[in-house]
């Protein structure tokens, strides 16, 4: 749907259809050129990606957003926040200091498991949009049975989800102090 009607020159050619640059974008400067009037190599490429990116992650950031909004609403009605309303707090400290702590540890969690994931539906994005990449790359060399290339992807998979586990953990810790690694 996005090509269809956000790069389509019937409704709104806003996007590109495809590929990652320009094909005259290999001459350009890298930042953009006033006096020559052209985009720059580096506003072309994010033009390119806009759409490609708009599409991995508007699915994550719905359900993230459900997540939090529901996690919010079940701290809002918590003793803790009765009594920090008690006591006379103001209603932006309640929503920022307490609420939204308690809140994101579960947006931590999930958050974790996203880019893996982003990862797996690259290969689907890679193919709609003609972007030579990891994905594609990887349904290539599975179709063609080459073996090392497989398994070297699949090793950078793995390392970006355990990165990620990682990078979790340690945000548990800023977000929440009575998380504890010692």
């Amino acid at each position: 749907m996005m090509i269809g009607f956000l790069a389509n020159r019937d409704y709104f050619p806003i996007f590109p259809t495809g590929q990652t640059s320009s094909a005259l974008a290999g001459g350009w400067a890298f930042f953009p050129s006033i006096s020559q009037h052209n985009p720059g190599w580096l506003l072309d490429r994010l033009w390119h990606l806009a759409a490609p990116v708009i599409c991995m992650t508007y699915g994550g950031f719905a359900f993230l957003s459900k997540l939090t909004r529901g996690s919010i609403l079940e701290n809002m009605s918590s003793d803790f926040v009765r009594t920090a309303r008690a006591k006379g707090q103001n209603e932006r400290v309640i929503l920022f200091s307490h609420v939204l702590r308690n809140s994101i540890l579960p947006l931590i969690t999930v958050s974790a498991s996203i880019l893996p994931g982003l990862l797996g539906g690259s290969a689907i994005i890679e193919n709609i949009f003609s972007i030579n990449g990891m994905g594609k790359m990887m349904l290539e060399a599975i179709n063609v049975r080459d073996r090392e290339v497989v398994l070297s992807i699949t090793l950078v998979i793995s390392i970006i989800g355990t990165v990620s586990l990682l990078i979790a953990d340690l945000c548990y810790v800023l977000a929440d102090p009575r998380v504890s690694y010692e």
